[in-house]
């Protein structure tokens, strides 16, 4: 018994260890839609950095938008101020290593924007 705990116990700690979170640090092309539905009109760049803290600093468009991002699972949630208002993304990790998924701005109508990251 006591062995079987011990291996739960490593297993966690293995699962729960930073060194094994995917790194999403890079320089992206995006384009997606508003949270209206409406398309943006053409890829921006974006860059994700590792930062002191263990998140990630995300910084669209040379810094017109900043954000703070972390890795859990196959999930890079984002949060940001975008026009004034919060902002919260959720991306899965695709394999190809881009990241895709929907993103909600406080106080927008709509049902969420949508985003596809691609590595440059």
């Amino acid at each position: 018994m006591l062995k079987t705990l011990a291996a739960v116990a490593v297993a966690a700690i293995a699962f729960a260890s930073p060194a094994m979170a995917q790194s999403v640090a890079g320089n992206y092309a995006y384009n997606g839609t508003d949270t209206d539905g409406s398309k943006y009109e053409g890829p921006g760049t974006v860059v994700v950095k590792p930062a002191a803290s263990g998140a990630y600093d995300v910084v669209w468009d040379g810094g017109s938008y900043l954000g703070v991002g972390q890795v859990t699972g196959n999930v890079f949630a984002v949060a940001s101020v975008a026009d004034g208002k919060n902002s919260i993304m959720l991306f899965d990790i695709n394999p190809d290593g881009s990241l895709s998924g929907k993103w909600w701005r406080r106080a927008d109508k709509g049902k969420g924007g949508t985003e596809v990251w691609t590595k440059k």
